[in-house]
């Protein structure tokens, strides 16, 4: 025998639905029951359909009659990729080659997993269709467009075109392999992000630390995973004093460790050779980055170096270390409590100073620093109320099963921490993103920053304002809006709100 659900607990769309044809409700009964049940609904409705129809009206006639896009269409260059260098650009396309295969394998990997767990438990797992995708992605579909109508010529569609094929032809594989190469593809795909930059960039000064930090970390997880017991069987003979005496687990725990460690540095030397066989290869600075490029690269470092910066904050402002929780405080408080412009006009200034560098660092690096400074205070205050969010009796739980504070901070407390704070950060990264508008106050030519550069130009001085205008702003919401899609759509997935 079956339960059924009441009607108040199921799908009023899947109920609708399943209702035998004669029960189903018209359009018209539909409209009489939700927009004109009372004569004030249908005085709003009947406004708020008037005042909808004339701005479809006049917006229509704006964009496709009235608008003189010309200025967009012929500076859209300049607002994509700013003063950027003309002949440096092959760097551009190789990056985004390198950046769609980086997605891909990710994406690959993340799916592969997903049906490996499904295989697991026995279940069936839906993959999302065509359709499914177009939804997600709709807006940044829809830039695509509205920018590859503006371009000139048949190779930026090309590009773009292919650069998607090289995405997701690599996720195709991805899918395919074994499940031992999972956790290779995501240093694989964190090698191709690295190696993305350094396209443009260049190899000169520490940028291989970056490289060698990945595959040092990859060494350390990849040798930690690996069972050594077969290689002494039961006892362990002293090269020295030929005595034999049984293994020990923590015989077992530090040769283990000595061996992570011998071979994460085995693979830093190694990657410092290669780069000083490959040479200090030049790049194009970072302070030619820019317009919408530059906002982009910008916004993403920021949001991902403030993450785990944040974290540390407010896991220290918890602290019951006094030192600890005063600085983290006085960090949160204080930049805050400043105003961003004040930061941004702060790195332009005295950031170098405060570091006693030789060589000064460009004014992109600067910003990027400010703004990671300032970000984190604020995700910091988020991730606190994520974790006082979480009850006291599951810290206890935790304790009481011999976890000591490290282990009942990372497997207990913070995943619900951040399950519970998921609207509220990306809510954050979303405020964050549009505030990188503010660069161009400290002339750092960001996207915004690059229209402005269009009407410095004596035909465009006092014309096509308006027009770029509305392209830059339509560009930041579909940047954000898509973003913001993708936190409900997580929120479905963690059911937060729901369990």
């Amino acid at each position: 025998m079956t339960a059924t659900l009441p009607p108040s607990e199921t799908n009023p769309k899947d109920s609708q639905s399943t209702l035998p044809p004669d029960m189903r409700v018209s359009p018209g009964v539909w409209l009489r029951k939700n927009l004109f049940n009372t004569w004030y609904n249908g005085l709003v409705t009947v406004v708020a359909v008037v005042v909808g129809a004339i701005l479809i009206f006049y917006g229509g006639r704006f964009i496709f009659i009235t608008g003189q896009w010309e200025a967009v269409r012929k500076n859209l260059t300049l607002l994509m990729v700013g003063i950027f260098p003309r002949e440096e650009q092959w760097r551009l396309v190789a990056q985004m080659y390198l950046v769609a295969s980086a997605l891909g394998l990710a994406w690959g990997t993340v799916t592969a997993r997903s049906q490996d767990r499904a295989d697991d438990t026995d279940t069936e797992i839906r993959r999302p269709t065509p359709l499914d995708l177009l939804r997600r992605y709709w807006p940044i579909l829809l830039l695509l467009l509205v920018i590859l109508v503006f371009t000139r010529t048949i190779w930026p569609t090309l590009f773009t075109l292919s650069t998607l094929s090289v995405g997701l032809c690599v996720r195709a594989v991805a899918i395919r392999l074994p499940r031992s190469a999972r956790r290779p593809c995501w240093y694989v795909a964190g090698f191709m992000a690295i190696a993305s930059f350094q396209v443009v960039s260049g190899t000169s000064g520490n940028a291989w630390w970056w490289t060698s930090g990945l595959f040092g970390f990859a060494a350390f997880q990849l040798v930690g995973a690996k069972d050594f017991t077969r290689l002494f069987g039961t006892s362990i003979v002293w090269p020295i004093f030929g005595r034999t005496r049984l293994v020990t687990p923590r015989d077992l725990v530090w040769f283990k460790r000595a061996v992570q460690i011998l071979a994460v540095v085995a693979i830093v030397v190694a990657v410092r050779v290669v780069y000083w066989l490959i040479g200090d290869t030049s790049g194009v600075s970072w302070d030619d980055w820019s317009g919408l490029y530059l906002t982009l690269v910008a916004s993403g470092a920021a949001i991902i170096l403030s993450f785990p910066l944040a974290l540390l904050l407010a896991v220290g402002r918890r602290s019951s270390l006094p030192v600890v929780r005063w600085l983290c405080v006085g960090y949160i408080e204080l930049f805050r409590g400043v105003p961003f412009i004040a930061l941004l006009l702060v790195a332009k200034t005295f950031i170098d100073f405060f570091l006693d560098v030789d060589t000064p660092l460009s004014l992109t690096t600067r910003t990027i620093i400010a703004f990671t400074i300032f970000s984190s205070a604020y995700v910091a205050e988020v991730v606190r109320g994520g974790l006082q969010a979480v009850p006291k009796g599951q810290i206890e739980a935790g304790q009481a099963v011999g976890l000591q504070p490290p282990g009942v901070m990372r497997l207990i407390v913070l995943p619900q921490a951040l399950r519970a704070v998921v609207p509220a950060m990306v809510g954050q990264f979303i405020s964050l993103f549009k505030d990188s508008s503010l660069f161009a106050i400290i002339s750092v030519v960001e996207f915004y920053r690059a229209r402005e550069l269009i009407h410095s130009q004596q035909e465009y001085s006092t014309v096509a304002i308006v027009e770029t205008l509305v392209f830059v702003a339509f560009a930041y919401w579909a940047l954000s809006y898509t973003m913001s899609k993708e936190s409900q759509r997580l929120e479905r997935h963690l059911g937060v709100g729901k369990r």
